[in-house]
């Protein structure tokens, strides 16, 4: 997972390696979308995976005992990791230089014999006391998509492996009483959407979740909002996005505040297009993500 906003930066560091541009490609950024929460301070250390659990059959568990991680508080109910995964036959680099919320500079600078692979998940539970963090992934069936590296290095994941954590942020804004808010997004956006929904309790926010997925069952069922309503499509064989956006634009959802969409790229931008030019939103009051792109992997 990675954010519009990270993806911008990346980008601005990789082609001109100017930290100050990428700064300034942010900033003009911040006055077209909502931002994710800025963390004071970064960093990227070494872990390993405790265990792995099939939660669901498209979705896995895995456990992490990351010590490094010692005084880390998540921002917000969709925060996100980066898992810095070796490559197969490779030991996990060092990884010390990295103080940023980017660590794709100092590895991409690697021998790629060596070069590990970085991809963003979200945080499910920090358990301060141990030092433990649980990321929950969505895996589509073998074959159904084109898996990236993220994904073939989670199905393989065993107890034992060496895995880095990079900290990152959260974008789901603070909640602040009596709004209403839109949730939207595919099945990769489940666990992101699960957290937000029980961040959301005794809050006094509306919440309308639109959840698309490629088949029933799944997932395990998201609970109803306390207030707002709760609506889980089927794509079937349609382009991903398609029936969430046409869910979308059929509901009642008169005094939006906010907009949350993530998933796939072109399900994101129409959401995010729509809740604009057709409800009225500010651009800067929709975040939205693309986790992942139709047809190839994520870089």
């Amino acid at each position: 997972m990675t954010t519009v906003a990270t993806t911008l930066r990346e980008a601005a560091t990789r082609l001109l390696h100017t930290p100050a541009l990428a700064r300034v490609a942010t900033a003009a950024y911040a006055r077209t979308t909502a931002m994710p929460v800025e963390r004071e301070g970064h960093r990227c250390v070494p872990g390993s995976v405790t265990a792995v659990t099939a939660v669901a059959p498209w979705l896995r568990r895995l456990t992490l005992h990351v010590p490094g991680f010692q005084g880390y508080a998540v921002l917000g109910p969709d925060e996100y990791v980066g898992l810095v995964m070796p490559r197969a036959g490779a030991e996990l680099p060092d990884l010390s230089s990295i103080t940023g919320p980017n660590p794709r500079p100092v590895i991409g600078a690697m021998p790629e014999e060596v070069r590990p692979d970085v991809r963003w998940y979200t945080v499910r539970e920090w358990r301060p006391d141990t030092c433990e963090l649980d990321v929950e992934v969505v895996l589509h069936p073998p074959g159904e998509v084109d898996e990236g590296p993220g994904a073939t290095w989670v199905r393989t994941a065993r107890p034992g492996d060496p895995v880095a954590v990079q900290t990152g942020s959260a974008s789901y804004p603070a909640r602040t009483g009596d709004e209403a808010r839109l949730v939207a997004g595919d099945e990769t956006a489940y666990p992101a959407i699960a957290g937000i929904l029980e961040g959301a309790r005794g809050s006094g926010t509306a919440l309308h979740v639109f959840l698309e997925v490629g088949q029933e069952g799944v997932l395990p069922a998201l609970p109803e909002p306390e207030r707002g309503s709760l609506t889980v499509v089927v794509r079937g064989d349609r382009r991903p996005g398609e029936a969430l956006l046409e869910s979308v634009r059929k509901a009642d959802l008169r005094g939006l505040d906010h907009g949350w969409v993530s998933g796939e790229q072109e399900l994101a931008a129409t959401v995010r297009r729509h809740l604009v030019s057709d409800r009225g939103l500010a651009k800067t009051s929709v975040y939205f993500c693309a986790y992942w792109i139709l047809g190839r992997p994520r870089g």
